[in-house]
């Protein structure tokens, strides 16, 4: 094992999911589904439309309840907490990107980064907007007076900049190059898999791409309710 891999391997978890089950509409979308993410880890998880991919993603972030299993970020149950400590655990340590990015057009990239500081931790101040813009500058975002002015990629490197601003120890994505023209998608693509590494983050992507999804360090597929290995990336 190289040691990229040993270091994936010896990472404490941000995230583990144990014998989850969900069922809607009399179909049953996972059926004790387990899943392991590790700091400085990425995991892509594929499936067809309808398979469970967002369904997962809500369920980490305790926008639904499953029927069974726990769902455990950074040490703390997320099935049960109640309406503030699970806004705090969100806010705190899950950053969420989104397919369409999901900014605030009429406020400009600081502002929408900044903003997602003083919602999380009431955080304020020239050292949070240096923080913000820093990142922006990190990611490859022009300054501008709206996030409308920004291209298709821009925005969703707006989104990154938003989702890290709080240095939240799992970072989870939704089709997030979906939106995206081929050139900018694999450049959007190489930024999100390399951020486990720069910011000791687990980074779980759902995705219908697989030529997005070979580049997590880890890949797994829904099969009749459960997650199987579809790929290992060897260490860069």
């Amino acid at each position: 094992m190289g040691t990229a891999q040993s270091d994936v391997a010896n990472a404490r978890p941000v995230l583990e999911i144990a014998d989850l089950s969900y069922a809607i509409g009399g179909r049953t979308l996972f059926n004790s589904l387990s899943l392991s993410l590790g700091a400085g880890e990425s995991i892509a998880v594929t499936g067809p439309s309808g398979s469970g991919k967002s369904t997962l993603l809500s369920c980490v972030l305790g926008l639904i309840k499953p029927d069974g299993g726990a769902v455990v970020v950074t040490g703390t149950p997320v099935t049960g907490l109640r309406h503030a400590r699970l806004a705090r655990l969100r806010a705190q340590s899950i950053g969420m990107v989104f397919q369409f990015g999901e900014l605030l057009p009429e406020l400009s990239p600081l502002d929408n980064v900044y903003l997602a500081a003083l919602l999380a931790r009431g955080g304020r101040g020239p050292e949070v907007r240096e923080r913000a813009q820093r990142l922006l500058d990190e990611l490859g975002v022009p300054r501008a007076a709206t996030s409308q002015e920004l291209s298709g990629g821009e925005r969703q490197r707006t989104a990154v900049a938003r989702a890290l601003i709080n240095e939240p120890a799992l970072l989870l994505a939704d089709e997030p190059t979906g939106a995206l023209d081929s050139e900018t998608r694999d450049m959007t693509a190489e930024l999100l898999f390399d951020l486990p590494r720069q910011y000791a983050c687990g980074l779980l992507v759902v995705t219908h791409d697989p030529a997005i999804a070979a580049r997590a360090d880890r890949t797994l597929r829904f099969s009749a309710g459960d997650l199987e290995s579809a790929a290992d990336r060897g260490a860069r």
